[in-house]
């Protein structure tokens, strides 16, 4: 629990780092205690009840113990549970369902099996600070909250807006999107938060004691696959931590850097790889990601020299998709011949790929040859379109780019059209 209570607070002044945390170990079970706790305190600040129960009064004791003030007690952790029970089978699922939309590399059902636990305990962190941290001006403004709307509506508006911020950087750390992508994804699962205030009302009527069981059961099968996906994926890395141990096992610490790639963590997957090449020069899966790490960092020259060093050992690795990496770094210095060269390479072997053929089109446009450039953005908009739905899903992305480069040509010819 002391770590617990220490991520919690480090999400005021560490918050990526308390979120990368919290992604990794998952404590659901303790966010939903301290995302409960906060809420309850939150509720008695805002009430007033705090100033009162501070208050020294005769037989205050025996009265805090009588069964009105415990039937009292009891509804009150009943209130302040609905909305616990609301992130966790509403707006967590929402976070992710509108990360999918936004971002369609990953289905809404592989990103729930896969990163529920994960983000469902950064949530519960993210409620339970934006709650704690406006308890005291909380109990300080009851009185003015009970008076003036306005005092209420602005602590809301607070204690909302600083929730949707954390939720928003924690589906930037967890689910790594972009922080547009993250910004737009809390305001889309936001929406979900109308149905909020009937939720007191369905918890009553949860605690039937029958009713109550029967739900349990029903959901009971759907949370235990959800969350041992994490479990599994933790014991993985745990596994591979135990065989890095070996010094010479550079295919562990290749899969695990792998781990830490896929989690966003690229420094420490870079100490990993960097590891693995050390054991073996020619790991080409490592070199090969390495690549990858430092073209998305902007460090073209070492991306290229990991490249080469793939294209040595093996042209044809990962089903040649290397010349593509290539192409793309060499696009991104602005070597545009290079760059083609390159993509052609990899189109001659894959030429159905809608991502190579998108860079390819981008290369001919920096070379001047306009109409080759469109002809082959035409060509990613049919080869999408005509794709199978598992593959549509995966590649709709360069479809859209290819249509808005099409509307840019379109709207420049039109302008030289008019300064003539």
């Amino acid at each position: 629990m002391p770590t617990s209570l220490a991520l919690l607070f480090k999400l005021i002044y560490r918050p990526k780092y308390a979120l990368a945390s919290l992604r990794d170990s998952a404590p659901y079970l303790a966010g939903a205690l301290l995302a409960l706790a906060a809420t309850l305190l939150y509720d008695y600040a805002a009430s007033g009840a705090l100033w009162v129960m501070s208050q020294p009064r005769g037989g205050a004791a025996a009265e805090r113990l009588s069964p009105l003030f415990i039937t009292l007690l009891f509804s009150k952790v009943i209130a302040s549970a609905a909305p616990v029970g609301f992130i966790a089978l509403v707006f967590a699922p929402a976070c992710l369902l509108a990360a999918s939309l936004i971002d369609r590399r990953t289905s809404f059902g592989v990103l729930l099996r896969q990163e529920y636990a994960g983000l469902l305990s950064c949530v519960f962190y993210c409620w339970a600070i934006s709650h704690l941290a406006l308890t005291i001006p909380a109990a300080f403004l009851s009185g003015a909250m009970q008076a003036n709307l306005g005092a209420a509506a602005g602590l809301w508006a607070a204690r909302l807006g600083y929730f949707v911020t954390l939720v928003a950087l924690a589906l930037h750390v967890v689910l790594r999107l972009s922080y547009g992508g993250a910004a737009g994804g809390a305001l889309l699962a936001c929406l979900s938060l109308v149905v909020l205030p009937l939720v007191p009302s369905l918890m009553h009527f949860l605690s039937s004691p029958m009713i109550l069981i029967l739900v349990i059961l029903f959901l009971r099968r759907y949370a235990s696959d959800l969350l041992s996906s994490h479990g599994a994926r933790t014991r993985f890395k745990q596994n591979m931590e135990m065989a890095t141990l070996n010094q010479a096992d550079a295919t562990a610490h290749y899969n695990l850097g792998l781990i830490y790639q896929q989690r966003g963590m690229n420094e420490e997957a870079t100490t990993f790889f960097n590891r693995a090449i050390e054991i073996d020069p020619e790991e080409i899966d490592a070199h090969y990601q390495m690549g990858r790490i430092a073209r998305d960092e902007g460090r073209l020259p070492d991306a290229i020299g990991h490249f080469d060093s793939v294209v040595r050992l093996n042209p044809a690795h990962s089903q040649s998709e290397v010349w593509r990496e290539i192409g793309r770094a060499y696009l991104q210095a602005g070597q545009f011949a290079d760059a083609a060269e390159a993509l052609e390479r990899f189109l001659d072997r894959r030429s159905s790929d809608a991502e190579g053929r998108y860079h390819y089109g981008l290369a001919l446009q920096g070379l001047g040859r306009e109409q080759e450039a469109a002809a082959e953005m035409n060509g990613v908009i049919e080869s999408v379109r005509t794709s199978p739905p598992y593959k549509y899903r995966l590649e709709k992305q360069w479809m859209r780019d290819a249509q808005s480069f099409i509307a840019g040509r379109t709207a420049r010819k039109r302008g030289k059209g008019i300064a003539e």
